[in-house]
């Protein structure tokens, strides 16, 4: 039997905790971590949900240091798979079996997600179907299931749909990944796109991302609206960040789109903050630079800029 241990990272989540915590905690060990909650969320956890592994922090850690203890904690224990899940999402009976299944039939996958439905689960999350939607665009060894999805056929196994990255709201992950490629990255990624440049380092290693279109879950947050400051910070400042990360392209290729990027999401948000960000990304690239010598791969395949 594998050992899998569910990381939940906290923030006044008592809105979805019961139904969050409640749809894994027959099925896994869970590790959650709260954020300096103010809304009692970490006392519900301790009394409601006696067995998992409560970590009260002092401070909001954000979400990529939060997770990054639980994938040490994994490994310390032993397990051989971490399931992220977010506090406003919770997975649908058989969901988690169903990935585990299809993890150990296929293991060429370092990320595997269930399809991500709103409340309700009539209707992919809004984000997740644009997933979806881009991962079509590629017609190689596609097939039609019940779903709707156009999906990569795996010999022997589960239908997996192949895509270049998916939200961490739901992620099955071996832990020898964790150990090849390292944990999220907290200096640059602190709250938001940490998922996505991990996405990045996972297909430069030769790992591949998937969807298991038969094992769903839900991800609750059609209802919320999003600032305009925050959407050009995380489509912008984050989106270039992750492009400079990325291993397999050249900084300076990446660099010259985000120049270009700039001004597109200045006219597009008729805002200015696009250019105070890329003063922002200029003090980012020392660390960029860092990171990407970071990445260890045989000689020759791949640039690591």
């Amino acid at each position: 039997m594998k050992r899998v241990l569910v990381i939940i990272v906290v923030y006044n989540g008592m809105h979805w905790l019961e139904r969050c915590l409640g749809s894994v905690y027959a099925d896994a060990d869970l590790f959650v971590l709260d954020n300096d909650s103010t809304d009692g969320s970490a006392d519900f956890v301790a009394s409601h949900f006696p067995r998992a592994k409560l970590v009260r922090s002092a401070e909001n850690l954000g979400f990529s240091k939060a997770n990054n203890l639980g994938f040490e904690w994994a490994v310390k224990k032993n397990y051989d798979y971490v399931y992220l899940l977010n506090q406003d999402a919770w997975l649908e009976e058989g969901a988690l079996e169903k990935l585990l299944a299809a993890a150990e039939a296929h293991p060429g996958y370092g990320v595997l997600s269930p399809m991500q439905m709103q409340d309700g689960c009539k209707e992919p999350d809004v984000q997740f179907e644009k997933i979806l939607r881009s991962a079509q665009n590629d017609k190689t060894q596609t097939s039609q299931n019940d779903t709707g999805v156009d999906c990569h056929s795996e010999a022997e196994g589960r239908r997996i749909c192949r895509v270049k990255r998916v939200m961490a709201a739901h992620w099955l992950v071996p832990v020898r990944v964790i150990e090849q490629i390292g944990p999220f990255e907290e200096e640059l990624f602190p709250h938001w796109g940490q998922d996505d440049e991990w996405c990045n380092r996972l297909h430069y290693y030769g790992l591949k991302v998937g969807v298991l279109p038969d094992a769903r879950a839900v991800h609750d947050r059609a209802s919320r609206e999003e600032p305009l400051e925050s959407r050009v910070r995380r489509n912008y400042y984050t989106g270039s960040l992750v492009r400079m990360c990325n291993p397999d392209c050249p900084l300076s290729l990446s660099f010259l789109y985000v120049i270009l990027f700039t001004f597109v999401k200045a006219v597009k948000y008729r805002s200015l903050s696009p250019f105070s960000y890329f003063r922002q990304l200029l003090r980012d690239l020392p660390r960029v630079r860092v990171l990407r010598r970071g990445y260890n791969k045989p000689p020759g395949e791949g640039p690591r800029g």
